[in-house]
């Protein structure tokens, strides 16, 4: 079959059918001899009374013979991210046509590899939700993104009026385009207003494009986030497509910062628009409420204070890191129920 699709001069069908996809957002770490040999080896030499697999790139390096309890730490559903990555951006006409069968694919991959673990857990509610229906017959455990609350806190020093910050990994690609929405559809409504605002960029591979650009102060990857936070008036999330949760949202709010973000930016988290963050979906609206808390001092503060008090109630490591400790435990002493879950996925096939 290899030899014939080769001949068929189709990379794009040959990568599809004996590849691995190649998507934003889809990393999948191949289960080579050398990882899987490396995995054994350590699994012969130890002695381990659970295994938990980080990120579900890595779900099927578990060995399927494995009788040791596996909890699968998801951070992404990544079929889902794959779906709205592509729907977002449509990419080219050959894009278009794998759209379908490669979305499928990776579904195919999540539901095949996924029912090795006996436990999942998900950082919301949304991904909670598609994994029980991906893996029925598996408890999915929503334990969500977190923050150190004592390491991120707010400044006692003002911010620079009319300075925006965006913090994030650029080489991911939501972030690149959330950026560049923000850069090209709604910083020119902001500088509109007010002629001196300004955009800082916090994390490693900014759009080179936006580099050296008028009013942008790109910094790279920096050590410390907190002085370069603390300056920004306005935290903004333009996000137009990604999944699971947004640390920086997190990390703003528990570092007081006000925060305007699109729905599916601040998706699964338990903000309300208006009482500790500002939402928007189009370029007006979003620049809209940037001007607000620019303009409104009080409304900064409401803001600012809300979103740290909501960090520290639902949001702290401490708290979280405890009750997924518990859920977590509870593989590790019921030995008779993973077994019957273990024949129930069997005759599932």
């Amino acid at each position: 079959m290899k030899r014939v699709l080769a001949h068929l001069h189709f990379p794009r069908l040959f990568e599809f059918a004996f590849g691995y996809v190649n998507a934003p957002g889809v990393y999948w770490l191949p289960k080579t001899p050398q990882r899987l040999r490396k995995i054994q080896e350590i699994l012969e030499q130890n002695h381990f009374d659970l295994i938990i697999s980080e990120f579900e790139g890595n779900a099927e390096l578990i060995p399927e013979q494995i009788t040791i309890p596996r909890i699968l730490s998801t951070h992404n559903v990544q079929s889902h991210l794959f779906w709205r990555a592509r729907k977002t951006f449509p990419g080219t006409w050959l894009d278009r046509v794998f759209l379908f069968p490669e979305w499928q694919k990776i579904i195919h991959y999540e539901k095949k590899n996924y029912r090795r673990y006996n436990g999942i857990l998900a950082v919301s509610q949304n991904d909670q939700r598609t994994l029980e229906k991906r893996c029925p017959g598996i408890p999915v455990k929503l334990v969500p993104n977190g923050v150190d609350t004592e390491y991120f806190f707010p400044s006692s020093s003002s911010p620079v009026p009319h300075t925006m910050v965006y913090l994030g990994n650029y080489a991911y690609p939501p972030n690149a385009d959330a950026v560049r929405y923000f850069y090209t559809r709604i910083f020119p409504k902001i500088r509109a207003r007010f002629p001196d605002a300004k955009l800082i960029l916090i994390g490693a591979s900014p759009p080179k494009e936006l580099c050296g650009e008028d009013g942008v102060e790109a910094l790279g990857f920096v050590e410390d986030v907190r002085p370069n936070v603390h300056q920004a008036e306005v935290m903004i999330v333009p996000l137009r497509t990604g999944g699971g949760t947004r640390l920086k949202i997190l990390d703003g709010m528990a570092m007081g910062k006000a925060i305007v973000s699109t729905t599916l930016g601040a998706e699964g988290l338990q903000v309300i628009d208006g009482e500790n963050i500002l939402l928007a979906d189009t370029p007006d609206t979003f620049a809209a409420q940037v001007i607000r808390i620019m303009e409104n001092a009080e409304l900064r503060q409401k803001l600012e204070k809300n979103g740290r008090t909501l960090v520290e109630r639902l949001y702290n490591w401490d708290a979280i890191a405890r009750e997924a400790g518990e859920w977590i435990e509870t593989f590790l002493y019921q030995p008779a129920l993973l077994q019957l879950q273990r024949e129930e996925m069997n005759a599932q096939g």
